[in-house]
């Protein structure tokens, strides 16, 4: 077994979108860290609107609901946030990729 696709195998995403979601939510949290702790040192900074607590607990909970809806299905795409309905989505007509917007 490779210790590096066996989780990813498991939550039913390849290595790169694994990276990708992990990544990405780290990042984003680091933001919120940061914002945060600077605001802790120096009150009268504000917060941007995108990094408080309420936009993190948003975040946190849309990249749960993504991982959790890939154990069910496999989009081909390489990072989270690309669903099947924003592009290269299957016309089930004509079963032509078509570009849905």
């Amino acid at each position: 077994m490779n210790p590096f696709t066996t989780h990813p195998q498991q939550q039913g995403i390849t290595y790169l979108e694994h990276w990708c979601f992990a990544m990405g939510t780290a990042c984003r949290l680091l933001s919120s860290v940061v914002a945060l702790g600077t605001h802790a040192l120096f009150p009268f900074i504000p917060i941007k609107p995108e990094l408080d607590l309420e936009a993190t607990a948003a975040f946190l909970k849309e990249r749960n609901e993504w991982i959790e809806a890939a154990k069910g299905r496999r989009t081909g795409h390489s990072c989270p946030g690309l669903d099947d309905k924003d592009i290269g989505a299957t016309n089930s007509k004509t079963d032509n990729p078509s570009l849905v917007v």
